[in-house]
């Protein structure tokens, strides 16, 4: 436990919001009309005039989950990632069932966890909007989980998008939300870094796994 303290409270553990493309999405550009191409297993989308910053930021997020400001080149006085978000929106709402969302740690140990569209069709990436710390958080009812050895995949009954915990640090904030429990508490129980604790917990609401308990 010690060992585990040091490592998420050591420099560098700072959270990225990571975006991706669905693992069998394909992005290419059409070498004479510059139309940008991309094909998944159910279908393909041909689009033209799209910003050269967005088909840099396509073309890393086929490869996995990436800070979109990376794509941007220069110096910029605004937020980059920000940037790149406004510029892609045209995009990611037209594909919105082949964008994943997804918090990090800028460790190099991969995502905490991601959410991920459950069907073609879905709707934007759901909103990750600020907490009441005070106001108690619950798993919801009817929570479907399973558990491949290396993550577990949680989906709600009437959400639209599923939610993958791919490392333990996440797992501990699900585990204390089996019974109402204010975001302070979690973050007073848990040895996590307290943004990074309030980081999952939005996204586990954003998700629907989670939800405000009625006082």
């Amino acid at each position: 436990m010690e060992a585990m303290i040091d490592l998420l409270q050591r420099p560098g553990g700072r959270l990225q919001h990571l975006w991706s493309l669905r693992e069998d999405v394909v992005v290419k550009s059409e070498p004479h009309t510059g139309f940008l191409v991309l094909t998944w297993d159910r279908g393909s989308v041909r689009m033209g005039n799209v910003d050269a910053t967005v088909q840099e930021a396509l073309r890393r997020m086929q490869l996995g989950p990436v800070l979109l400001g990376n794509a941007l080149a220069g110096d910029e006085d605004l937020d980059p990632d920000a940037t790149v978000h406004l510029l892609a929106q045209p995009v990611f709402r037209r594909l919105p069932h082949l964008i994943v969302r997804a918090l990090g740690l800028d460790d190099l140990n991969g995502p905490l966890l991601s959410i991920a569209p459950l069907a073609e069709g879905e709707g934007y990436p759901p909103v990750v909007a600020p907490l009441d710390r005070g106001i108690p958080l619950q798993l919801v009812f009817g929570l479907s989980f399973a558990f491949d050895g290396v993550s577990a995949t949680f989906e709600a009954q009437s959400a639209s998008h599923r939610l993958v915990i791919h490392r333990h640090e996440a797992m501990m904030v699900v585990a204390m939300l089996v019974r109402p429990t204010p975001p302070t508490s979690v973050m007073t129980v848990l040895p996590l870094p307290a943004e990074v604790t309030e980081g999952i917990l939005r996204y586990l609401v954003a998700a629907g796994v989670a939800a405000v308990v009625p006082l």
